[in-house]
Parts: C-alpha cells; sequence; structure tokens
C-alpha cells in the first residue's frame, strides 16, 4: 500500500499534500505533515488510527490537565515558542496562558522528530497499546 492510500484510509478521507513525518513499527505512516502553505492549526497529525484511540483514552481520563500539571506552564511554552519558531504559529495543543490543550499535538512533535517535549514523553509512558501486536490496523482493515 503507497502512502497516499494508508494515509486515506487511516483517514477516512484523501488527504491533502503531505509528507510522512513518522512511521509505525508496520512501516506505515503514523504521523503526517501537511503542507506548509495550508491554513491549518497545527502542521504534524497523528494519523494512525490504534495511535489516535491510545492518545484519546489518556486524554479521556484526564491526561490533558494531569499532563499540564505535570510539565508545568514553563515547559509547555517553550515548546509553544520553540513551534512558533519552526512553523509561525502556536502549537495546536496549547490553550492561552500555556495550558496543554491536545495530548495528539505534542505527541506529532516528538514521533515527528521536530520538538522533542515533556508532554509527548509524559503521554507516551502512559499508552497502554499504541500499536496492535498482530498487525497494522490498516493492513487488517483492507483483507
Amino acid at each position: 500500500m503507497n502512502d497516499r492510500d494508508a494515509v486515506a484510509r487511516q483517514l477516512g478521507r484523501g488527504p491533502k499534500p503531505f509528507r510522512v513525518a513518522a512511521r509505525c513499527p508496520f512501516g506505515l505512516p503514523s504521523v503526517i505533515e501537511n503542507e506548509r502553505a495550508r491554513n491549518m492549526p497545527t502542521s504534524l497529525w497523528v494519523t494512525c488510527p490504534s495511535l489516535v484511540a491510545a492518545i484519546s483514552r489518556v486524554e479521556s481520563t484526564g491526561g490533558v490537565r494531569e499532563a499540564g500539571d505535570a510539565v508545568g506552564e514553563e515547559a509547555v511554552e517553550a515548546i509553544h515558542e520553540e513551534h512558533r519558531a519552526l512553523y509561525g504559529t502556536r502549537v495546536a495543543g496549547v490553550r492561552d496562558g500555556g495550558n496543554v490543550k491536545c495530548l495528539h499535538a505534542f505527541t506529532a512533535l516528538q514521533l515527528a522528530g521536530a520538538i522533542p517535549n515533556p508532554v509527548a514523553e509524559w503521554t507516551l509512558g502512559r499508552l497502554e497499546r499504541p500499536y496492535p501486536e498482530g498487525g497494522c490496523c490498516s493492513q487488517v482493515a483492507e483483507e
């Protein structure tokens, strides 16, 4: 399966122009970087359905607040400033005042190697099964 088809399957729609920023253990895209010319709140997106679901489980149990409390506002603001320097915009996962808003955005930055950060490290440390054990969920869905 080519990357464009894989991302289309993952998103449930045809993707806009992107580059693969990180791959899952099965070799398929897990994070993409959108074309920078687009007016998007974030440049990097987690696309792997299994990884998205794992991060969402952490968020749904209070993980957003816990991550912010664990790393502190100063660290979140530093990540935001680094993101602004690289991409010209705020991290989509930051609320005004430096609070964490979305663990997916911080994790995408880390996995893509763009901005290693303590919010993503906190999140990744709490993921029970970020990827299926038996094979890629995108590959299984096509069989």
